[in-house]
């Protein structure tokens, strides 16, 4: 239940506060190294066609999707830097769902390497509109992933490490293997269990399998019920650069691909727990650089 004290909400207030801060502070800690990287901007935007409820239920509805995003990031010698934001309405209107299905995300994190070693991390916060509307928040807003690397050696393509996401549903550890290469057919990149790339020579094509999921925290509509919604699937893209931006004007990259195996895990008010399986739904991506 949530807490209506007035200072249990001046802390909870205190603590999203730092929380917000706290990708903010590792990016700032980062920026002297990324003084004379290249950075760019973005938008992107993806719409899934939607989803046909799982279950024969005679007040059934579709489950629509969409994603609007935008970021900045940053590339210098051996770091990779960025902040990213996402809101994304996940439209569930069967049964009584203890979210509104209005799905916000600000992250912050890169890459660094050094030597043999490579560290790939992203820490930030997730939840639903209402829980920062009101910041009546839990400590399932905040989120994070991390993946730590080392190679064979000084000159193998071929890295080994572990890393811990949302990507499978509850946070876990897993083996990675990771493995990448340039030749006159493009550019490859394994990173196993969660992703196979390959993007065409000058990058005007790209094809990618990745496995995605991430928690956020959610409040119900009265913010009596505090949880949390899992989203995971297998997604499938290829992406064209139809134009290479030039001083103001932005690169446009157009993309099509699908959702696989999409589950959904959320409470619902008169059922509790429900772990769904949505299936498969087409998609469609514009992405815009500068």
């Amino acid at each position: 239940m949530v807490k209506t004290g007035r200072w249990y909400r001046i802390r909870s207030a205190a603590r999203f506060r730092l929380l917000l801060l706290a990708p903010l502070l590792l990016t700032a800690i980062a920026l002297p190294g990324a003084v004379h990287a290249s950075n760019t901007y973005y938008l992107l935007y993806h719409q899934w066609q939607p989803y046909d409820w799982p279950e024969n239920v005679p007040s059934a509805n579709e489950v629509t999707r969409s994603q609007r995003g935008l970021g900045w990031q940053a590339r210098g010698f051996g770091s990779v830097l960025g902040i990213d934001y996402d809101y994304q309405p996940l439209r569930i209107r069967t049964g009584e769902p203890a979210h509104n299905g209005h799905l916000h995300r600000l992250t912050s994190g890169g890459e660094w390497r050094h030597q043999l070693y490579r560290l790939e991390a992203r820490a930030g916060i997730a939840g639903t509109s209402n829980m920062f509307k009101y910041q009546d928040f839990h400590s399932d807003v905040l989120n994070g992933r991390v993946a730590v690397f080392r190679a064979v050696n000084s000159s193998s393509a071929l890295s080994l490490g572990i890393g811990g996401d949302h990507r499978f549903g509850s946070f876990r550890w897993l083996p990675r293997a990771r493995w990448e290469q340039s030749n006159a057919h493009g550019h490859w990149l394994l990173d196993l269990p969660v992703l196979m790339q390959w993007q065409s020579p000058g990058q005007v094509w790209a094809f990618r399998v990745e496995r995605n999921g991430d928690r956020w925290a959610t409040l119900d509509k009265d913010r009596e019920v505090e949880s949390a919604l899992y989203l995971r699937e297998w997604r499938t893209q290829l992406t064209y650069r139809l134009h290479q931006g030039g001083q103001s004007w932005p690169t446009i990259v157009l993309g099509i691909g699908a959702s696989l195996a999409t589950r959904v895990q959320y409470k619902d008010l008169n059922t509790g727990t429900e772990d769904l399986s949505l299936g498969d739904a087409l998609l469609a991506s514009l992405r815009l650089d500068w």
